[in-house]
């Protein structure tokens, strides 16, 4: 019974080898026919490049603790240091050429650039109508004008029953066709006087039965100041007046009294014109007398274009006329000494260092001024009205007293200063662009033996020049010099 039994068990067992190894047979030989198809392929075709590595940077033998490893500050100190000296030996040259008694002041806003002996007291010859134009502008206003008039009872038929009174306003360029300025920088931006005569033959006079008055009285009778010393004399400045005429030139001369020289001028004008006059020229004050009107009358350019002349000219009798105005202004009293004291207070109000100003006249040609360069400087860059100073004056190489000076330099068309010249004093004070374009304020004053001679002071203002056009030095940091190596 149990034979039949086993040999159920055999049975079943036999099947199973059978299918194993026939499954293995087929995978055996599709094997076989993969890798014979592979091995038949040819391989894939490949285009290979090949970059050389680059070469090796240098070992770097600089110490990590090294400043060089930092190299930005290291070569922005050594430009820093570069630029100090090139500005040192820039200024040397400056210092070189000032001698004792003299003084250098040159400022970039805030930042004095070059200083010597910035507050010693120096004469500042006609540097003193800077100060004159200054307070002119603060007081007066640029628009102010001066105003001549003739004045008289009304006229009856043509005819004029008494004086005509010519009233000067403080007019300082005045002039008649006829006459040429002779000084060596004409006046101009002036007044024509001959209107004046033409209004009164407009209004149909034929007739004055009375004087032709000069009436100065605005201002006082002292027609020179006290301390100028015989060296100055017309036509360097002229007696001046309230009124004043040509600069008190009348046929050929210098007439003492302005007011009298006037009056002629005036009365030859109306003569000239037809007008029949009984009486002659003559001076005196218009009375109080509400029965005078104003016939006729002439005005000057506002007080910019005044300035502009007193200044490109250095015209000495605008200048001490001016300082008349400006006291007559203020305080009523056209007086030099109420104009000096206005022009002090005003620039104490601002702030200038005036302890060592001295101030006797208004052109300079007082040897008893004093100022010292740090105000110069400071009037020029500092002070409230320094802009509009700064517009009227006369630039290098162009205008005025600077027309033929520094000539093919940086300050050619550039600068704008003002000069000043006395026996042995030379100035000059103004603004000139730096390097950078924006204004640099200046002022050197020589007061020595032989100042005045271009073979000094012509050197000395090349130098600065110099100075100002290249400040401020910049040098470029070269980081690669101090980069690691």
């Amino acid at each position: 019974m149990s034979r039949p039994g086993r040999i159920r068990s055999q049975r079943r067992a036999a099947p199973l080898g059978v299918l194993v190894a026939g499954a293995l047979v087929p995978a055996i030989a599709f094997g076989g026919v993969w890798q014979y198809a592979d091995a038949n392929v040819p391989p894939p075709t490949t285009t290979t490049t090949t970059t050389a590595p680059p070469e090796p940077a240098p070992e770097l033998v600089t110490d990590l603790l090294s400043y060089r490893r930092h190299p930005t500050p290291l070569a922005e100190a050594a430009a820093a240091r570069e630029a100090a000296a090139a500005l040192a030996d820039q200024e040397q040259a400056v210092l070189d050429l000032v001698g004792e008694a003299s003084c250098v002041r040159v400022v970039d806003g805030e930042t004095v650039v070059l200083d010597e002996s910035p507050t010693t007291p120096i004469i500042p010859a006609s540097n003193q109508k800077l100060l004159v134009a200054a307070a002119a502008i603060e007081v007066l206003g640029v628009d102010h004008t001066f105003r001549t008039e003739l004045r008289s009872v009304r006229a009856d038929g043509g005819v004029i029953a008494g004086n005509v009174y010519v009233v000067g306003g403080g007019d300082p360029v005045l002039r008649t066709a006829d006459v040429p300025d002779p000084l060596r920088y004409p006046a101009f931006n002036t007044t024509a006087l001959e209107p004046l005569a033409d209004q009164l033959v407009a209004l149909g006079v034929t007739t004055i039965q009375g004087d032709v008055v000069g009436d100065g009285s605005r201002y006082d009778d002292e027609f020179r100041a006290p301390d100028w010393g015989d060296e100055i004399s017309v036509p360097d400045a002229s007696p001046y007046d309230a009124l004043m005429v040509n600069d008190g030139l009348v046929n050929g001369n210098y007439g003492a009294v302005p007011e009298r020289a006037a009056s002629r001028v005036v009365y030859d004008l109306l003569i000239a014109r037809g007008i029949t006059i009984t009486g002659s020229p003559s001076s005196g004050p218009a009375p109080a007398d509400p029965a005078l009107t104003t016939l006729a009358l002439v005005e000057s350019l506002p007080l910019e274009d005044i300035l502009v002349e007193m200044l490109h000219t250095s015209d000495n009798n605008t200048a001490e006329m001016m300082v008349k105005e400006i006291g007559f202004v203020a305080t009523g009293q056209g007086t030099r000494q109420a104009g000096l004291d206005t022009m002090r207070a005003t620039f104490d109000r601002w702030g200038l260092p005036t302890g060592a100003l001295v101030l006797s006249d208004g052109s300079g040609l007082s040897r008893n001024n004093r100022a010292t360069c740090e105000f110069l400087a400071a009037l020029v860059g500092d002070a409230p009205v320094s802009d509009r100073l700064v517009d009227v004056l006369p630039a290098a190489g162009r205008d005025g007293t600077l027309a033929t000076t520094l000539l093919d330099t940086a300050a050619d068309g550039a600068m704008r200063a003002k000069t000043g010249t006395l026996r042995d004093v030379k100035a000059l004070t103004g603004e000139q662009p730096g390097a950078d374009r924006r204004p640099v304020s200046f002022s050197v004053v020589l007061n020595a033996a032989g100042a005045d001679d271009p073979a000094v002071f012509i050197p000395l203002w090349e130098a600065i020049v110099e100075l100002v056009d290249a400040y401020p030095v910049v040098v470029r940091p070269d980081v690669v010099e101090f980069a690691p190596r």
